[in-house]
């Protein structure tokens, strides 16, 4: 199988080793940022724990100007972008390239700028139709001041797709660090300027509008980090007024289906959000489970599954700009396999750790965070993983589309998945809870009563998590299914059978070890007692993570696992 050289790519094959040492790379500066983010989210169920309604309202106020960045920096702009990018610097060189940056970026702030303006006007026009609801008034108010932040965090998100193409990873995943150390200092300023270092001099309004102006300050840092590694690397970046290159056209064609695509899948978080707050009015609290679920899921799905979709999208991209397509195909099959191998298991070990998990992370021996809500949190995250896989192989199969040029077949199948979302979005929240009717001996075991669930025996927001997984499931194959007729036409059908029997051959073999971790994990952590005591509880939730990681690296060996030498440097010197 053919491989591009480093004269053609500027770096080691990335089909090659280099893929793992990327991987690894991204991975564990993603790690970084995401153990901030759970520590962002636990001093924020802390600080805000008599005032859940505020937390709430800080939730759902990020996550709107949050859907604008998923779409313009994130997603469909550098899905459109990237391949375009890689193709003009193959083609025409450095120079040209920084003039393709140079326009992209000009266009993308007086956009952004536009629609921050026009958001925030929005937001506050609103808060006189919110009924003098103190909720949601806060949560238009923060709305407002959150909106500047998406030009900012979208400038970034392009300026780390020129490094990414530049086969340059690190510092693109490091600055999602300063996101949440953004966040941190907010909180601290809270903590020790406004309060005093006394929660009960704690003002809700107040305090989340400072919080929100620290975020502002750390979206113009990360802008500023990445343009001087830019022009270190050759590719040198300023405002333009007059938009001719070719390629900026080329990217402008790509965006709107890119964004359709993409953006799609925006548009179900932000129905799931919408949904959510609308529990919350009736049921406080239900924005925030589900926000410690989804970020808990997060955890393996952003640093693995978008290490790996990040590390071979440039890849995918350079080989369909030089028309490999046995190319293209291996490192396709080579990224899915890569992901399946670090997300099956743990999304099956959040499964079974879901409750010491989140008793370790939320609850006090205060039980401020009581039984009830680690019961209610725990449900989302377990429902979550069980869709990780699914979730990861997307990304992926959808970035191998786009670098192929074919936006089309995502855009249909996206479409197609937002009304199946939000159609079991408003079946699935409805449904009763059928382990809170089977399992009355878990429930007599924590004292709780009806009392203590306020929306009654509904799925509520676990209904929302469990339409995500389904959907995911949906769309992952859907889009598998496309690829023959649409990506990998004149290949070999023994080349073909060949790579999927590899995938496949990967997925049964994991699935095997993955069971077998889960098992390890699940009885250990019920032979250990509840202590709401900060060592027990991490007792209860680490030392079962360490049997099932020893039990998961012993079945890979005994299998076993190919893909465990690409990752554990000891392995593949001994394979060597």
């Amino acid at each position: 199988m053919p491989s591009l050289t480093p004269e053609r790519d500027g770096a080691e094959a990335p089909g090659g080793r280099s893929d793992a040492g990327a991987t690894w790379l991204v991975s564990l500066l993603t790690l970084a940022s995401r153990l901030l983010g759970f520590v962002r989210l636990v001093i924020l169920v802390q600080l805000f724990g008599q005032f859940r309604w505020a937390s709430d309202a800080l939730i759902f106020a990020f996550r709107i100007p949050n859907l604008f960045r998923n779409l313009l920096g994130e997603g469909a702009l550098s899905a459109s972008f990237i391949p375009v990018f890689v193709r003009t610097r193959l083609r025409q060189g450095d120079a040209s390239a920084a003039r393709l940056g140079s326009e992209t970026l000009t266009a993308l702030g007086c956009l952004g700028g536009l629609l921050a303006t026009g958001g925030a006007g929005i937001a506050l026009a609103a808060r006189g139709l919110a009924g003098g609801d103190a909720q949601s008034d806060l949560a238009l108010r923060l709305t407002a001041l959150f909106f500047p932040f998406m030009p900012l965090v979208c400038l970034a998100a392009l300026l780390g797709g020129m490094l990414q193409s530049l086969r340059r990873f690190a510092l693109p995943a490091a600055v999602s660090i300063i996101l949440n150390l953004g966040f941190l200092a907010g909180f601290a300023h809270v903590y020790w300027i406004q309060c005093g270092g006394d929660l009960n001099r704690l003002d809700a309004v107040s305090s989340t509008q400072a919080i929100a102006v620290f975020v502002l300050a750390a979206g113009a840092v990360e802008v500023l980090l990445q343009w001087p590694a830019l022009a270190a690397a050759g590719i040198r970046l300023g405002p333009v007024l007059s938009f001719g290159h070719a390629g900026l056209k080329s990217v402008a064609g790509a965006f709107l289906p890119a964004a359709l695509g993409l953006g799609l899948v925006q548009v179900n978080a932000f129905c799931d959000s919408l949904i959510a707050g609308w529990l919350s009015l009736s049921d406080p609290g239900a924005v925030t489970y589900l926000e410690i679920g989804f970020r808990f899921m997060h955890l393996p799905l952003g640093v693995f599954g978008a290490a790996i979709a990040a590390v071979s999208f440039p890849a995918l991209a350079a080989s369909a700009a030089l028309g490999e397509r046995e190319e293209f195909l291996g490192r396709l099959v080579r990224a899915l396999r890569m992901s399946l191998f670090l997300i099956l298991p743990a999304s099956v070990f959040l499964v079974a750790m879901a409750d010491p998990i989140i008793r370790l992370a939320c609850q006090r021996p205060d039980l401020a965070f009581g039984h009830a809500a680690v019961y209610r949190a725990s449900l989302v995250l377990i429902l979550y993983s069980g869709g990780l896989a699914f979730y990861s192989c997307r990304q992926i199969l959808v970035r191998a589309y786009y670098a192929a040029g074919d936006y089309s077949y995502p855009v249909k199948v996206s479409a197609a998945m937002v009304g199946l979302n939000l159609a079991l979005n408003l079946a699935l929240i409805h449904c009763p809870d059928l382990y809170r009717l089977w399992n009355q001996s878990y429930f007599r075991h924590w004292n709780l009563s009806p009392a203590d669930f306020p929306g009654g025996i509904r799925l509520g927001e676990a209904g929302l998590a469990l339409s995500t997984l389904l959907t995911a499931a949906v769309d992952a194959a859907v889009l598998a299914l496309g690829l023959r007729k649409r990506l990998l036409g004149g290949l070999s059908g023994r080349f073909l059978s060949g790579e999927f029997s590899r995938l496949l051959h990967t997925a049964l073999r994991l699935t095997v070890a993955s069971a077998a971790l889960g098992v390890m994990a699940w009885l250990y952590r019920n032979s250990i007692p509840y202590d709401p005591r900060l060592p027990l509880l991490l007792e209860r939730a680490a030392v079962p993570g360490l049997l099932a990681a020893g039990t998961f690296y012993i079945i890979g060996v005994v299998l076993p696992l190919p893909e465990m030498a690409e990752f554990i440097p000891i392995l593949r010197r001994r394979k060597k």
